[in-house]
């Protein structure tokens, strides 16, 4: 299934990076929650429409099924279990690298696209 990708996403994933960083407990966990909470944040700091922010999560959603997570709008939901933020990083830093792949190919940035 393919999406839109709006300019921004790029912009907002970077900028979630370092939140969800800071937001990692003495044990290098964090709540999928808190991704979600981060690209708002970015979102909102960017001055970008929510549309654009829920269309990165859209898009975050799919690469993290990609690297095998079986329910990731419930994973980016989720308050009480915490994940190792490694793998919260690794799931937003994938997702970064997907859209400079999209953005270096004939689709550019507003094609619809599919990131798997």
């Amino acid at each position: 299934m393919s999406h839109m990708v709006p300019k921004s996403a790029t912009q907002i994933l970077e900028r979630s990076l370092d939140t969800v960083r800071i937001r990692a407990n003495a044990n290098g966990e964090c709540f999928g929650g808190e991704i979600a909470d981060a690209l708002r944040e970015a979102g909102v700091s960017l001055g970008v429409d929510r549309l654009e922010v829920l269309l990165t999560r859209t898009i975050l959603a799919r690469v993290m099924e990609s690297l095998g997570e079986n329910y990731p709008a419930e994973v980016l939901q989720d308050y009480e279990n915490r994940m190792p933020v490694s793998k919260a990083l690794k799931y937003v830093e994938e997702a970064i690298v997907c859209l400079g792949k999209l953005k270096t190919s004939e689709l550019g940035s507003a094609a619809s696209v599919s990131c798997e």
